[in-house]
């Protein structure tokens, strides 16, 4: 590789010794080439309980569960735009509204449990009456 030349892409930096001629001085300078550092952004995190609100809905108390959803995307967007606070806030609201959606889903299970056996229990009382 010819020192005039310079490096080829892809190859590391390499050095050349120059000698001075006789007659002449040769100023010794070195120059150093640092490549741009791309900022890395700071990601905070900030859970938007998405997937827990998602699961309330099908699985528990649809209406609250949708509400869920809806602070859970506005928590997402939030975020995205760079409003911190606001994402936290709003992801607090969807995890509050899923666990009401999960209590609600529960509450309602055993109100249906006891509706039905409650009906089983009088239907076989009037079966089984004797005149």
């Amino acid at each position: 590789m010819d020192p005039k030349q310079g490096n080829q892409p892809g190859y590391p930096q390499q050095r050349y010794a120059v000698q001075p001629q006789q007659g002449y001085s040769y100023n010794h300078s070195t120059v150093i080439v640092t490549q741009p550092v791309a900022a890395v952004p700071v990601v905070h995190s900030v859970p938007d309980n998405m997937g827990l609100a998602i699961f309330t809905t099908l699985c528990c108390c649809w209406p609250i569960g949708l509400f869920a959803i809806m602070k859970a995307s506005e928590s997402r967007t939030a975020l995205e735009s760079g409003d911190i606070q606001r994402a936290q806030t709003l992801s607090q609201e969807s995890r509050r509204l899923s666990l009401f959606s999960i209590i609600g889903g529960i509450v309602s299970i055993v109100i249906f449990i006891i509706a039905a056996v409650f009906s089983i229990t009088n239907r076989s009382s009037y079966y089984y009456k004797s005149y």
